[in-house]
């Protein structure tokens, strides 16, 4: 039996990039140490700073959860959790079962948004009358309820749960379209425009989404097994998955290369044209008139639903003490 590089315990892990054995808890201090020098090299976050961490019931987001609350003691920063219950059937159910369940373990506060409670459509519905594919829809929903919500918390960074596997396939897959505005937006994080946005944070950004499936195993995290079934097997991505997969196995430490890389040059790819602006509808960020949040609800819902998500999330800080108040009443 294989023993423990550092310990001499029983292992369950090989981190071939190392040429490490490791046991469980210096296997979950690994992936948190990782996550921690991400932190303070990049300063994604600071002592003081409140955080929303975005859940979606998945493996990456429960990891990203139990490590920032983990290290939120360690570092002094706040995390409240969010979920977005997106009405896709069972799946959604289930999913929120897992991020309830995932908050309760780590005593972490967590928002349910209901968007058929909210809007009163999910995105099956969202998506059949404007017209568009669900995981184009799905994807602009979660973008705009996070933003929504972070701007109403008053927090300071958002926490989103990518891997260093997404990052590359997302990097590869632009560099080869030579989409390279879409390359800029993959960096570690992103800055806050006040009033309009809150930037974004990827911990994870040198996890391997291998690592964060194992670490949520040892862990005893709970999250959902099954993938969405809406979810695009986009033939391409599918296939650069594979191929950078492939390297890794000849080239261990491929991928930490890849991100690492990245992360350096982040800002030497060109930004996205285009004027950043408010929303004339809910006052949040645009790129030009009318949101896509608030046109697509005009569209499908006969308003924009803007203004009604950002003041559920107004009542919703108020009623959980956040705001002005929030450093203590979380602490």
């Amino acid at each position: 039996m294989a023993r423990c590089s550092v310990c001499g315990a029983p292992a369950v892990a090989y981190i071939r990039y190392q040429r490490r054995y490791l046991c469980r808890d210096h296997y979950l201090e690994f992936v948190e140490s990782k996550v921690e020098r991400a932190i303070m090299r990049h300063r994604l976050v600071g002592k003081g700073d409140r955080v929303l961490a975005a859940v979606s019931g998945g493996k990456d987001s429960s990891t990203l959860l139990a490590v920032l609350s983990r290290l939120s003691r360690r570092i002094g920063f706040h995390v409240v959790a969010l979920y977005i219950h997106l009405g896709i059937y069972e799946y959604s159910e289930k999913s929120r079962e897992a991020s309830i369940r995932l908050a309760s373990q780590l005593d972490v506060p967590l928002i349910v948004f209901d968007l058929n409670e909210v809007l009163g459509a999910g995105i099956p519905e969202l998506a059949k009358a404007s017209k568009r594919p669900p995981c184009s829809v799905c994807g602009m929903v979660k973008r705009y309820v996070i933003n929504a919500a972070a701007v109403e918390l008053g927090v300071d960074a958002v926490a989103l749960g990518h891997n260093a596997d997404d990052i590359a396939v997302y990097n590869l897959k632009s560099f080869l379209n030579q989409d390279l505005e879409a390359i800029s937006k993959l960096g570690v994080k992103t800055e806050s425009i006040p009033g309009v946005a809150v930037g974004r944070v990827r911990p994870l950004y040198y996890v391997y989404e291998k690592e964060s499936f194992l670490y949520s195993l040892l862990a005893g995290l709970p999250f959902l097994h099954e993938e969405c079934p809406f979810v695009e097997r986009r033939q391409m991505e599918v296939e650069l998955k594979e191929t950078v997969n492939q390297l890794e196995d000849k080239r261990p430490g491929l991928k930490l290369q890849m991100v690492s890389k990245l992360a350096k040059r982040v800002e030497d790819y060109p930004k996205p044209k285009g004027s950043i602006g408010r929303c004339p509808s809910c006052g949040l960020l645009s790129s030009g008139g009318e949101c896509s949040f608030c046109r697509v609800t005009r569209r499908a819902l006969g308003r924009p639903m803007g203004p009604v998500v950002r003041e559920w999330f107004r009542r919703r800080a108020q009623e959980l003490g956040l705001g002005a108040s929030w450093r203590s009443s979380l602490s």
